[in-house]
């Protein structure tokens, strides 16, 4: 089984608040790391896990997320941003 590891920089320009956390994390831009694996079957079919990387009083936390979950909270932000900035 192959596995493949990328990261890239998602930013929330508002406070936003991921499944499991208490209290809501301040915005700002946070590196994301993608896992993917080949699974072992005739098929084309990878398992893919998401980790959110935030940084916080010089910690570094890491929050387990579906593709779905950080969809749904950049569009929140994104929708944030429109509502701010009426065009």
């Amino acid at each position: 089984m192959t596995q493949t590891i990328t990261s890239q920089t998602v930013e929330f320009k508002h406070p936003f608040k991921l499944p499991g956390m208490d209290e809501l994390h301040a915005p700002g831009s946070f590196e994301l790391v993608v896992e993917q694996e080949q699974l072992d079957v005739m098929w084309d079919a990878r398992r893919i896990t998401m980790t959110l990387l935030l940084t916080s009083r010089g910690r570094v936390e890491s929050w387990p997320l579906t593709e779905t979950e950080l969809q749904d909270l950049l569009a929140k932000d994104a929708a944030l941003a429109s509502a701010a900035d009426p065009a």
